[in-house]
């Protein structure tokens, strides 16, 4: 019986795979083949796509979120993009400070419009675009420096000696072979040969001319460190954009900072270049004699009281419109305002319920809860004594006088105009650039102390005065930039760089013994450093439409990153003055012509020199005053205990001041996803910003 039923269950059981595809038709035989063949095909791909993926990421790109703020405004960390609301100057602050712990311990409230200098308060409740945003994302190529070594002035990444587990980014300023040296904000490279060990020794050759000495002569910097035209402009850091005015200081009849001038004059003359203002921006127009014209930059801004005054309706026409102050290092990405998070919310935003996708549109944390008693957009005097200033506490403006300045005119002149200037002074040396408008010729001069020399093309031939052919003729409109940078004149026509032809560097310490370097003040009849930038013209009208002033990276002279980023021997200038000399009391001096002179702080800033081996790398951040770089690593994981590990090579390189180049990772590419607006509509691209690293 049971044998039976054993065979009935054998024969209804299922047939064979065999016996199933014998059955089968020859059209099902095919259709089952390409469907076996198909999920086979599908799942080879992926498992390639996933195997290229990861070769890919390891040995050709990858993308790298920026964390901090250290590259600023090259490229930017958790930050937040501001228009000013006097003048709608667009400009970013940082504020990684909010991203430092796992709940918002700090809030950034406001910033400092780089331009018109008034201080914004940022509303956090009802702007999406106010709100923290993250950090630039940038595709970084693993594979640029297998196949040749980094260039100067690269944006590099890295890992951080101090921290081999951590990756960096920088600009790469120091190369192999070489001792770096920064003086007064600018970078010498003396060339060097390693020794058996790697390590630099002697200078390898002698002079070519444009060495530096310091000290009386006993210490040699070797040359000035100069950056190409396209690095030159994506370092640089706006000072003055006359194309955005404050509304309020209209009002309020504050002398605008262009002003007409003559030689010897004490008040602007009223028979020479007329200043318009409105919410559009500044127009300049004169008709201009046989004598030549001047319009010339003094650099101020109101202070807190005149701002009140300002706002408030009252005039400031009493404002002497010949006063100015140097400029300064100031990074407006470095002058945020901040308090505590418990002053603002009830309920601190945090990581936790934030989706991937949020973040991928930059919104990394949640919105929190606010205060009721919190005045979101109002007056920060709401917060009182408790509100900071920037990391360094004195960020409303910078600390280190910069002469390296870059200046932007887009200018129209008639048919009958002569002759146009453009003059950048620095140190009391007025660099100039002269248009014939006749012929577009253009020529460049050095003046002071009588005519001052170029750097020679022939050591037989000297160069004082370098010419070019421009098309900058009478009767047209250009926009024509000139600059004074790194020891070298350049000139822009319509964006296009106009070779001359000698060479337009030249050696500044020909001019003034280097320690001796100090602005120079002569009165309101001959300002010099006091109004930096000049335009004159002579012969028929011209219309100044846009004047833009920017200045240089300035690279802080220091090799300790735990006191505060400064050039100047503070140990030593308080003991020369008797008493602590504080930030804040350099800030005044720059603003004070008259004692310029007398100041003994110009002499006490420092000389800080590194010596670079075989395959060792020197990088720094663009945001000079909040980059730990390599001016500032050696020593740091002993000074913070950091340098226990099971493994005794692991922290090799923590007290070097470079980059080996076992640890480069890469060079910067593009940013390809900086952070999308919240307005108009959520996550509006921020096209603006996708371009290549410079």
């Amino acid at each position: 019986m049971s044998e039976t039923a054993t065979t009935a269950t054998d024969n209804d059981s299922e047939p064979s795979p065999q016996e199933a595809w014998d059955k089968m038709s020859l059209l099902q035989q095919r259709a089952a083949v390409f469907r076996v063949q198909c999920g086979r095909e599908t799942a080879e791909a992926f498992v390639v796509a996933f195997v290229l993926a990861l070769l890919f990421r390891a040995f050709i790109a990858e993308a790298f979120v920026i964390p901090t703020g250290s590259m600023a405004p090259s490229l930017m960390g958790a930050h937040k993009d501001i228009f000013c609301d006097q003048c709608n100057q667009q400009f970013p602050i940082g504020a990684s400070l909010e991203y430092r712990e796992p709940s918002t311990e700090n809030v950034v409230v406001g910033g400092i419009c780089p331009n018109c200098r008034h201080v914004n308060s940022l509303d956090l409740k009802n702007n999406p675009d106010d709100a923290t945003f993250s950090g630039d994302r940038i595709l970084v190529s693993k594979f640029a420096y297998a196949i040749s070594d980094p260039d100067r002035w690269d944006v590099i990444v890295f890992k951080v000696p101090v921290n081999p587990k951590q990756n960096y980014i920088k600009r790469l300023v120091g190369l192999p072979n070489e001792t770096l040296s920064i003086m007064h904000g600018d970078v010498y490279a003396l060339p060097t040969t390693p020794t058996d060990d790697g390590e630099p020794s002697d200078r390898d050759g002698g002079s070519d001319g444009g060495d530096i000495t310091v000290s009386g002569g006993s210490q040699s910097l070797g040359t000035i460190l100069r950056k190409p035209p396209e690095k030159l402009l994506a370092m640089q850091h706006l000072v003055y954009d006359s194309k955005h005015q404050a509304a309020a200081l209209i009002e309020a009849d504050y002398p605008a900072r262009l002003q007409p001038w003559r030689p010897g004059l004490t008040t602007p003359p009223d028979d020479s270049w007329e200043v318009t203002r409105t919410d559009a921006g500044l127009i300049a127009k004169v008709n201009a004699g046989e004598e030549a014209e001047w319009l010339r930059y003094y650099h101020r801004w109101p202070t807190r009281d005149e701002w009140e005054r300002a706002e408030a309706g009252l005039s400031l026409a009493n404002v002497d419109p010949y006063r100015g102050r140097l400029i300064s290092d100031f990074y407006a990405y470095d002058a945020y305002l901040f308090v505590d998070s418990d002053r603002v919310y009830d309920l601190k935003p945090s990581p936790r319920g934030v989706s991937r996708l949020q973040r991928i549109m930059g919104q990394t944390r949640s919105d929190g809860v606010f205060k009721p008693t919190y005045q979101s957009g109002g007056d920060l005097s709401q917060f009182r004594n408790h509100l900071q200033y920037g990391g360094t506490g004195y960020a409303g403006d910078g600390v280190h006088w910069v002469g390296d300045l870059l200046v932007t005119a887009d200018i129209e002149t008639a048919a009958d105009a002569k002759k146009l200037t453009m003059e950048i002074v620095e140190a009391g040396i007025q660099y100039r650039c002269t248009f014939d408008l006749a012929s577009g010729q253009a020529t460049l001069s050095i003046e002071g102390d009588g005519p001052k020399l170029f750097d020679a093309a022939d050591s037989k031939i000297s160069n004082p005065n370098p010419t070019a052919s421009t098309s900058v003729t009478a009767g047209s409109r250009h926009e024509i930039r000139f600059s004074n940078c790194d020891n070298e004149l350049l000139l822009w026509v319509d964006d296009e760089v106009i070779a001359f032809n000698t060479p337009t560097t030249f050696n500044a310490a020909n001019f003034t013994n280097p320690q001796d370097t100090r602005p120079v003040y002569d009165g309101k009849g001959n300002p010099l450093d006091a109004s930096p930038v000049g335009i004159a013209v002579q012969g028929g009208t011209s219309t100044l439409h846009q004047l833009k002033i920017d200045r240089d990276k300035y690279y802080i002279a220091t090799k300790d990153g735990n006191s505060r980023m400064l050039d100047y021997d503070m140990p030593g200038l308080s003991e020369f003055a008797g008493s602590v000399v504080r930030v804040e009391e350099i800030q005044a001096v720059m603003g004070e012509p008259d004692i310029w002179d007398q100041f003994p702080g110009w002499a006490s800033r420092r000389v800080v020199s590194f010596p670079i081996g075989e395959d060792q790398f020197f990088p720094m951040g663009d945001n000079s005053p909040e980059s730990l770089d390599a001016r500032c690593w050696a020593g740091t994981k002993e000074r913070f205990g950091r340098n226990r590990s099971v493994d005794p090579d692991a922290y090799l390189f923590s007290d070097a001041s470079y980059v080996p180049r076992d640890l480069l990772v890469g060079k910067a590419l593009a940013i390809f996803w900086p952070h999308p607006w919240r307005s108009p509509v959520p996550f509006t691209p921020n096209f603006q910003r996708m371009r290549l690293i410079r």
